[in-house]
């Protein structure tokens, strides 16, 4: 079991209390975002190489938690520290190594977590830190930079398009902001880190000009592996992600009007009012089921995921599907090329694109999964991970 630290934001220090490796990211379950899921295995898998392992986690408080994820549910660190154990568990991860909380802010405006110390501050002594969103992490102006932080390495995982997330969120007179935001973040990345890893093309930008290496460290969750195969002419489409326009839900009521196919949407979130309205003006046969705390109990009811996103960076949805032996119909962009290699991936560029590459995946059978299993597995996802300091003689077991 978990543990939270011991002052409900700083762990223990000293010698005696040093970590192998700190895992930091920008969000922590039950906010269901893919730094909260990827993190969290980072974390657990780490730990159990037998890695000492500290996972560091943001603390909103009530207003913030209500804000995100609709409810109050932890009154303390602790609280938190000791559901996070217990949600590890039954998402099939590993035992939940250490949770140290950094102060937090969850924002209407920017629809996320932002920090409000130096995260570093929170980070018990360790020789490695791995930061999940590094730019992000370091929003705080007061962020120490890297000569300041008593570790041998601090690597950065960079997974979010903030650029495109912004020309979604600004009104068009600001969108022309978006390109400094770039420029800004990838003076904090290498501001703050030794070196980064892009998950895909998409964030070329935010690393450019600075120490990267190319791997495969994220996963899928184990559950998604033991999903059932697709039968014979049956199982029908959907959709998973947050309720927000940027996920490209007009083209999923678009494809549904225009096949005359329903599909079931599984999420929700701030644009969800809106979006169900669109459906419904539309006449599209788009069914919205809310969010699953276990959504791979309902894809054997499915064929297809259709993913029209273009703002991911490695789309944790997509992966799962695959590994679930399910075709996935998305978005030609960069960031799904690191899906181009599967048989069961299918990509379009327009909404006619889009209906006629949909029509065909819900005719076929899909492949079966092997190769986007092992790609996309977890615990070698980790051992990738921890090899990129650890070749270099930077860290490793104590």
């Amino acid at each position: 079991m978990a543990k939270a630290s011991s002052s409900g934001m700083r762990g223990p220090v000293g010698d005696e209390a040093r970590f192998d490796v700190a895992v930091v990211t920008t969000a922590a379950l039950p906010w269901r975002t893919g730094p909260a899921y990827l993190s969290l295995w980072h974390a657990c898998g780490l730990a159990e190489m037998g890695l000492r392992t500290a996972y560091v986690v943001p603390w909103v408080g009530i207003a913030g938690q209500n804000r995100l994820w609709g409810r109050p549910d932890f009154a303390t660190p602790a609280v938190h520290a000791e559901w996070l154990a217990g949600e590890a568990a039954r998402l099939g991860c590993p035992p939940l190594p250490d949770v140290f909380h950094y102060r937090a802010h969850g924002s209407a405006l920017l629809r996320s977590i932002v920090p409000l110390q130096d995260v570093f501050a929170a980070v018990p002594p360790t020789d490695v830190v791995v930061l999940a969103e590094p730019e992000h992490l370091c929003w705080y102006p007061f962020t120490r930079p890297r000569r300041r932080v008593a570790a041998k390495t601090v690597a950065g995982l960079i997974m979010t398009n903030y650029e495109h997330y912004l020309h979604g969120q600004f009104p068009p007179a600001l969108r022309g902001l978006a390109p400094l935001v770039t420029r800004i973040h990838r003076s904090l990345v290498r501001r703050h880190t030794d070196w980064v890893v892009p998950l895909s093309p998409a964030v070329a930008d935010v690393a450019a000009g600075h120490p990267t290496r190319q791997a495969r460290v994220t996963g899928v969750l184990v559950p998604y592996a033991r999903v059932p195969p697709v039968r014979p002419r049956s199982g029908g489409a959907y959709f998973i992600g947050r309720l927000v326009w940027d996920k490209g839900l007009e083209t999923v009521i678009d494809v549904a009007r225009r096949l005359d196919l329903p599909i079931d949407v599984l999420g929700d979130g701030p644009d969800a009012a809106a979006i169900r309205g669109l459906a419904r003006d539309r006449a599209a046969p788009v069914r919205f089921l809310g969010a699953s705390p276990a959504p791979w109990e309902q894809l054997p009811d499915y064929r297809v995921f259709l993913n029209p996103s273009v703002s991911e960076v490695l789309c944790t949805a997509t992966a799962d599907a695959l590994v679930a032996g399910r075709h996935v119909v998305m978005a030609d962009c960069p960031a799904n090329q690191p899906f181009r290699p599967y048989p069961n991936a299918h990509f379009f560029t327009d909404i006619e694109g889009a209906v006629a590459t949909m029509r065909r995946a819900m005719a076929e059978q899909p492949d079966p999964p092997d190769a986007v299993r092992r790609d996309f597995d977890w615990r070698n996802a980790c051992r990738t991970l921890a090899s990129l300091w650890a070749d270099s003689g930077e860290s490793g077991p104590r």
